[in-house]
Formats: structure tokens, C-alpha cells, sequence
């Protein structure tokens, strides 16, 4: 695989920096590189945090302990797992499926879990509440749905090419994988600098393929795949299915575990209580009829449940089964969608 070229500059003066290995620098994966990742999560994907390091509290069915570790575990913004494997210079073919039994385990967290998690990585005295309501600030949509599927982070000095056209397959299944490649270079003052760059997927991936490119029908189908990880105002937003100005409805679920019957009187006493106005922005789609101020979908469910019965909700929120487009439930309402758009690409 290509490696990039940096050049130190002084006026018309370029200068090749060095690229070395990470043994070269006797540098390490736990002490350096796993630190450097968790300083700089960016580094990792746009919008993610961290949320554990070196998680080893796996458990089978049984109640059996698994003794596997996963080097970092985050989160993005849209609420999504992020599953990060790295490994110092070179990684070995078995990494891909390392990544996927891992990514396997976390699918089962909730978030009562992911809250112990991050309560823990914290430290300090941290409450699971407190560590939640400061992942809610980062990702407000956050629910027990956002969590899965994780996506799956493969970080290395380089990527051989059986690595590199199993990652596409996988992407081209809908998995959300990236292959993230970092190298090491010293400079003519011998300082070092790291140059981190995602290669996988990329516009130009058909040229780390071993096999021809698949059938555009293929494509497409993939296309719709990853599209369906997004969060649910994304793909609303993305696939511009609400026009901006549309009314919805708020509408008590049956299912939930609140004080329904108390929300619902609330609502009916007022008629703009249970009205937004839809906005094309995925961070805060609804304007509360209310107030005239915009919210993201589980924030202002949150809001309206502690105005109704002057507490906090007494579960995980999940905004998108609140809302009515046309009497159909939001989340469903997306979900048909996307059948509509993969039936007409068959």
C-alpha cells in the first residue's frame, strides 16, 4: 500500500521527512499509541469519545467470563458504539475477525451497561447517573436502539491486502467498518509527528480490490445498508423524507414504562403541547409549537415528560416513538421507507 510523503517547508526548502516504524521509535501499543488515540479520540472518527479502555468484562449466556480485551471502546454522536482495535505497525489478517467477535459482544450492551462503563472509566467517585446525563450532552439522541450496531475502527501502521479486500466486502454488506492507518515520521529537527488518515472506505476503494467491483444494483443495495446504521433524523434529513414546515404529531406511546396517562392529559390540555414543526437539521429536527425553539427527538420528550408529571423519566427515552408523520410512528415510518427504496433497486 502507498505511503503519503511529508515535506518539512522553509520558503522555496522542502525537506522529506522519515517515516520509521513504531518499534524504530520504541514506542509501544497499550503506553503510547492506545494513549494517543484516547487524548485525541478525533483521530479515531469525527465526533467520537471515549468511553473505555483495555474493557475486558465480557460474559457468555451462562454467566462464563471471556478474558478477551478491546483496546478502546467509544461512542459518536448519533449515539453509536464505536469499536477500536489497534495494532503497532503491520496488522495481522486475524485482526478483521478479532474486531467482529468483539463488535458481536458489544451489540448486546444497553445502556443501563454503557453507563457503568463510562462511570468507571471516569473515575473518581462517578455516579453511572452522572456519567449518562454527560453522554446524553454528547449525544442527545442516545437510546438503547442508538447503541447498535457498533461500528468497528481497525487501526494500524499498514494493512496487507487480504485485510483491505475483506474490509471492503464487509462494507459493501452494510457493515460499518473502517480501516484507519497512522504512520510515525521524524523530522530533520528529529522531532516526531504522527499523520493519522482513514483509507477504507474511501471514493477510490475499488482500487484496493482484489475481485472486480460489484453490479450497480449491488451498490446500491450496499448504499442503503450503511444508510440504515445512521441515526434516524440523519436519514430523514438525508433522504429529505419530511419537507421542511411538515407538522407531526406528539403521541404517547403504549409501551412505555412512564406515567402515560398523565403525559396525555397534559398534552390535550393544550393543542400546541402535541404539535412540532419539522426542520431539515439531523441535531434538531422539531420547533415546539410551544416555545418556537428547536430540540433533537428524545430531548424534548424528556422535556415534555418532566413538565407532565414534574419528574425525571423514569427509562431510557427513545424520541422517534413519540412522533406521528400522517399517523404513522416516525421510526416505522423511516423503516418503510427504506423497504420502499430497497424494493425498487430489486
Amino acid at each position: 500500500m502507498a505511503h503519503e510523503t511529508l515535506l518539512t517547508v522553509d520558503g522555496a526548502l522542502a525537506v522529506p521527512a522519515e517515516p520509521i516504524s513504531m518499534e524504530e521509535a520504541k514506542f509501544w501499543e497499550t503506553k503510547h499509541l492506545q494513549q494517543w488515540m484516547v487524548e485525541h479520540p478525533k483521530a479515531i472518527a469525527e465526533g467520537a469519545r471515549v468511553v473505555a479502555v483495555e474493557f475486558n468484562k465480557w460474559t457468555t449466556s451462562a454467566g462464563k467470563s471471556i478474558a478477551d480485551r478491546l483496546d478502546i471502546l467509544a461512542i459518536d454522536q448519533t449515539g453509536r458504539l464505536i469499536v477500536v482495535e489497534l495494532k503497532r505497525d503491520k496488522a495481522a489478517g486475524a485482526v478483521t475477525m478479532q474486531a467482529i467477535n468483539y463488535a458481536a459482544m458489544v451489540r448486546r450492551m444497553s445502556l443501563d451497561d454503557l453507563a457503568e462503563i463510562y462511570a468507571a472509566h471516569l473515575g473518581e467517585g462517578t455516579s453511572p447517573e452522572s456519567a449518562l446525563d454527560t453522554l446524553r450532552e454528547w449525544a442527545p439522541e442516545l437510546s438503547d436502539e442508538t447503541l447498535s450496531p457498533p461500528r468497528i475502527v481497525l487501526m494500524a501502521g499498514d494493512f496487507g491486502p487480504t485485510i483491505t479486500n475483506t474490509a471492503l466486502f464487509l462494507v459493501e454488506q452494510g457493515i460499518d467498518l473502517r480501516l484507519v492507518r497512522y504512520q510515525l515520521y521524524r523530522l530533520a529537527n528529529q522531532q516526531l509527528v504522527l499523520s493519522v488518515s482513514q483509507l477504507i472506505p474511501v471514493p477510490e476503494a475499488e482500487e484496493f480490490m482484489v475481485r472486480p467491483k460489484s453490479s450497480p444494483a449491488t451498490q446500491a443495495m450496499a448504499t442503503q445498508a450503511r444508510t440504515k446504521n445512521a441515526s434516524i433524523p440523519e436519514r430523514l434529513v438525508a433522504n429529505e423524507l419530511i419537507a421542511e414546515g411538515d407538522k407531526l404529531k406528539i403521541v404517547v406511546p403504549g409501551g412505555v414504562a412512564e406515567d402515560r396517562e398523565t403525559i396525555r392529559i397534559w398534552l390535550s390540555e393544550q393543542v400546541e403541547r402535541s404539535v412540532v414543526t419539522w426542520r431539515p437539521d439531523a441535531k434538531s429536527p422539531v420547533i415546539w409549537a410551544v416555545d418556537n425553539k428547536s430540540y433533537n427527538l428524545t430531548g424534548l420528550i424528556r422535556r415534555i415528560i418532566e413538565q407532565a408529571t414534574g419528574e425525571d423519566p423514569r427509562t431510557q427515552v427513545w424520541g422517534p416513538n413519540w412522533y406521528q408523520v400522517n399517523g404513522v410512528v416516525l421510526h416505522q415510518f423511516v423503516e418503510q421507507a427504506d423497504k420502499t427504496a430497497t424494493e425498487g433497486t430489486v
